[in-house]
């Protein structure tokens, strides 16, 4: 049927009629320009929310606000929104606190360097209260914490810092929550000695970090020494426990007298030697140990970690020697000390034979020590002093009467 219609010429002329009436309608008919035109006539409003600064002098701070923020309303052209947020990122809002005391202040906020283009915009709130006190400063200590540890077979040293303290300023009560100031140097890795500069955090006696104020400086150099972990250690044998009765130690000797150690810096090692405990106890003699060699606290490792001790074992001796006159040692510049009674100890001494067998008098000192008494003192203990390897076995006085008086 449809066949027959596109056949009838008919038809066809009113269709193309119909279709060229509607054709010239959408061409001539007028068009309503008014939504768009008001639309970029009276604008479009985008609201920023902004942080107020506040501006203060150098003698006081701002410790409490009524708000940080505030928010400001934008009007401008459909045809500038799209670049509006990119201009706004410098505007700022200032509220100027500027040669005001201390107290309760009222300010007025302003919006500064706006775009040229934007003349028409509001604040809210365009007031904020603020608390205005007067700066104080305290000196804090400085903690470094370390991170991480050097690369294997490196130890890290003593850190040393170009300042112990920072100055730590502004309201009363935020300054003296300051406990310490923190910065972390991170080792990790590290193989040589290296110069870091570290930021600084003010933090509270539990840790967490104090708002509110402003330390100076910020940052701090710290030079981090890093060396090798193997340490040469000079070993210094000490006898312990008691040998059998009737016999005396006369000499230890260690077949190393040095070990290589991990984890502490030379720095940090003893400077007369580290301690190994010789067990003498029940030997009659000569005889030689597997002795262990301790690590002091800090150390990883040690190596050898047992040396051979000969411990030299003789039948012992016991002699006196009688009326040692007792004599001033270490005497200051700022006292006078003298013994009135001249006094003299009798002096019993045990050890190994071969060596009390030896001795005279003038082996044996008698002595009060004057770096230890004080203006005032009227007695004072008696020390004495023997050869190595022999120890006192009895004294017949053990303190004298002593003067101490201002020197001059």
């Amino acid at each position: 049927m449809m066949d027959r219609f596109l056949r009838n010429n008919v038809f066809l002329r009113i269709l193309a009629i119909v279709l060229a009436c509607i054709i010239w309608l959408g061409v001539h008919a007028p068009q309503d320009n008014t939504s768009s035109s008001q639309s970029q006539s009276t604008g479009v409003t985008q609201a920023y929310h902004l942080p107020i600064h506040v501006q203060v002098g150098d003698d006081v701070v701002v410790s409490s606000m009524s708000q940080s923020t505030a928010t400001i309303n934008v009007t401008t052209s459909i045809l500038n929104l799209a670049s509006l947020p990119a201009e706004m990122l410098k505007v700022q809002l200032v509220a100027n606190a500027q040669g005001l005391g201390s107290g309760t202040q009222v300010l007025h906020i302003a919006a500064v360097d706006m775009p040229n283009d934007i003349k028409n915009y509001t604040l809210q709130p365009s007031t904020v209260t603020v608390a205005l006190e007067k700066k104080v400063s305290q000196a804090k200590p400085i903690d470094i914490e370390i991170n991480g540890t050097p690369a294997t077979g490196y130890a890290l040293g003593q850190l040393v810092l170009n300042t112990q303290s920072v100055s730590v300023s502004g309201a009363k009560a935020p300054v003296q929550s300051v406990s310490r100031v923190v910065g972390t140097v991170d080792v990790s890795g590290m193989k040589s000695t290296d110069t870091k500069i570290v930021d600084l955090t003010p933090v509270d006696s539990h840790g967490n970090t104090v708002q509110d104020v402003d330390i100076s400086p910020t940052s701090i150099s710290v030079n981090v020494p890093i060396q090798s972990s193997d340490q040469k250690v000079t070993l210094a044998p000490k006898v312990t426990g008691i040998p059998a009765p009737g016999y005396a130690v006369s000499g230890v000797n260690l077949d190393n007298e040095q070990a290589s150690e991990s984890g502490l810096p030379s720095s940090s090692l003893p400077k007369t030697g580290l301690v190994v405990p010789v067990d003498v106890s029940g030997l009659s003699k000569t005889s030689t140990l597997d002795v262990p060699i301790p690590l002091m606290q800090g150390m990883t490792q040690i190596t050898p970690s047992s040396v051979a001790a000969t411990v030299t074992i003789e039948p012992s001796s016991t002699v006196t020697f009688n009326q040692v006159p007792v004599r001033v040692r270490n005497a200051t510049s700022g006292t006078k000390v003298t013994l009135p009674d001249n006094p003299t100890v009798d002096v019993t001494v045990t050890g190994p034979k071969s060596i009390v067998n030896g001795m005279t008098a003038a082996d044996v000192e008698a002595f009060v020590d004057a770096s230890k008494l004080k203006l005032g003192d009227t007695s004072a203990t008696v020390a004495v002093q023997v050869p190595q390897w022999v120890s006192v076995a009895d004294l017949s006085q053990r303190a004298v009467n002593v003067q101490v008086v201002q020197n001059g």
